[in-house]
């Protein structure tokens, strides 16, 4: 069900979610990595109706899924400029698929490379790389990028950095390149923010990365030298988190206000801020515990659009007035400024990856 650019009235989006949910439930949808039916939530769009209520707005897998031969790409929300409301983006446009989105712009995809009990293995190609460095290339755009499951090689100049479950990459325009390692599989999701020199400055300056010896996700950061070579500028954990007990919260990457470059942004100063800094991008890595109740002051709502990507455990997300929806690993949640809380399920962690996109303030 392909999410719509315009807003829905609560009967109508209840009768579409209705009919869909027939679909899931007599086994006609299949999860795009493992080809098994799945059940209803793999993918949420959640937004408001015209009464400003917070709804589900669509479900189930994104419309942009392409398979190939093992490999896999689905596209959960892309932006075709800077975000100026809410409602902004939404899926791919075009029949093609396009490795960059345009300046100011943002794609959020999953995407799986074979291992090699289906032929994989080998650095993956891309078109106009250079035979003998294969599959080396770079972008003009701000990576975030997270392990979801198997483990896959990172390719830099200084080396090779092999990935697994639950680790973070931060890209900054670097040549890379990629390698599954092992006969599984993996999959990952990736950011990719396209700079747009019109932003100016950042509102808000970050402190310049470092790594940490902290019990948070791995977080590699790369760079490019004077020489155009990358490299690992840190490898460990992200400094700037708030945790008690077995729930934290750690700030993956802020960027201090709209995107300009590739190389803006880094570790936020100062405590805990629940907005984007500066009205720019944070990318977040979030775990409650089991059991966690938040309770009443759990419910939040913030001016960004959100992409919240789980990697284990099962979350529930509430929102006023509708039922609950509960996601697991893999599954994920485009929320448009809407009130909700979140609460773990069941009897272990929950833990994802969020990407918050600030909104700009109308009289700015």
């Amino acid at each position: 069900m392909k999410p719509k650019r315009r807003k829905y009235d609560t009967k109508e989006h209840r009768s579409a979610r209705k009919r869909f949910g027939r679909e899931v439930s007599a086994g006609r949808v299949s999860c795009w990595r493992c080809g098994k039916p799945i059940g209803p939530g793999t993918l949420w769009h959640v937004g408001h109706d015209d009464a400003g209520v917070a709804v589900v707005v669509s479900d189930g897998p994104p419309d942009r899924t392409i398979r190939n031969n093992g490999f896999g790409v689905a596209t959960w929300l892309w932006l075709d400029g800077p975000v100026q409301t809410v409602d902004d983006g939404g899926d791919e446009p075009g029949d093609g698929f396009q490795l960059e989105p345009p300046p100011g712009g943002c794609s959020v995809r999953i995407i799986r490379f074979p291992g090699a009990k289906e032929g994989g293995g080998d650095w993956i190609r891309v078109d106009g790389d250079d035979p003998e460095r294969p599959g080396m290339h770079a972008t003009d755009t701000l990576d975030f990028m997270t392990v979801l499951d198997g483990r896959i090689v990172l390719g830099l100049d200084d080396g090779e950095h092999e990935l697994g479950p639950g680790d973070v990459v931060i890209q900054r325009g670097n040549p890379h390149r990629w390698r599954v390692v092992g006969d599984d599989p993996c999959t990952y999701v990736v950011c990719m923010l396209r700079p747009d020199a019109r932003a100016g400055a950042p509102r808000q300056v970050q402190d310049a990365a470092t790594a940490a010896s902290t019990d948070g996700p791995r977080r590699l950061v790369a760079a490019t030298d004077a020489d155009g070579r990358s490299f690992a500028l840190g490898d460990g954990g992200a400094p700037s988190m708030m945790s008690a007990g077995d729930t934290r919260l750690v700030e993956l990457w802020q960027t201090g206000g709209p995107l300009a470059t590739v190389e803006q942004g880094g570790d936020p100063p100062g405590g805990w801020e629940l907005e984007p800094r500066g009205g720019g991008i944070a990318y977040r890595s979030v775990r409650l515990a089991a059991g966690h109740d938040p309770g009443d002051a759990g419910w939040h709502t913030t001016a960004t659009i959100d992409v919240d990507i789980v990697l284990s455990g099962r979350v529930e997300l509430a929102l006023p007035d509708v039922p609950p929806v509960v996601i697991g690993p893999g599954e994920a949640v485009v929320q448009r400024g809407t009130n909700h809380r979140w609460r773990p399920v069941g009897d272990e962690a929950a833990e994802w990856v969020a990407l918050m996109i600030a909104v700009p303030d109308s009289d700015t």
